[in-house]
């Protein structure tokens, strides 16, 4: 499994697009692709919609915009899709990690929707589990 990691904000965030009904990453920025990720869960109500740059996070009441801080993602062998992810941002206040896992089997406790990827993280103290898709913005 290879490993990439970017640091601080020098770099654009790996984008979105969807070849052959695969989500596929590519090299593209979110915002020429038109696509971002919407994570949702409960227990507490949350989402965070993943950007380019940030992280708009919505847990409980508190709403935050977080830069992203840090990203590692891990390939398969044989194909291009990111399997793991996992996201850091933080703010003075605020931190947020976040690992998304390709399944193709998440079932939103939400709306009931299947979506592409679990997620399972952190928001300051506040365990967060739920799924995530890809949208066209």
């Amino acid at each position: 499994m290879k490993v990439r990691t970017l640091k601080g904000m020098s770099r654009r965030f790996v984008g979105l697009g969807i070849v052959g009904g695969c989500l596929l990453v590519s090299s593209l920025s979110t915002v020429q692709a038109g696509w971002k990720l919407e994570c949702v869960g409960r227990n507490p109500a949350w989402s965070v919609d993943v950007l380019p740059k940030s992280l708009q996070t919505r847990v409980g009441g508190k709403s935050a915009i977080l830069p992203i801080l840090a990203k590692s993602q891990a390939h398969g062998r044989h194909n291009r899709v990111a399997i793991k992810t996992k996201i850091r941002g933080a703010n003075r206040s605020d931190r947020l990690d976040l690992t998304l896992t390709f399944t193709k089997s998440c079932r939103s406790s939400v709306n009931g929707k299947l979506m592409s990827f679990r997620a399972k993280g952190q928001f300051n103290q506040t365990s967060l589990s739920g799924c995530c898709r890809a949208i066209r913005q």
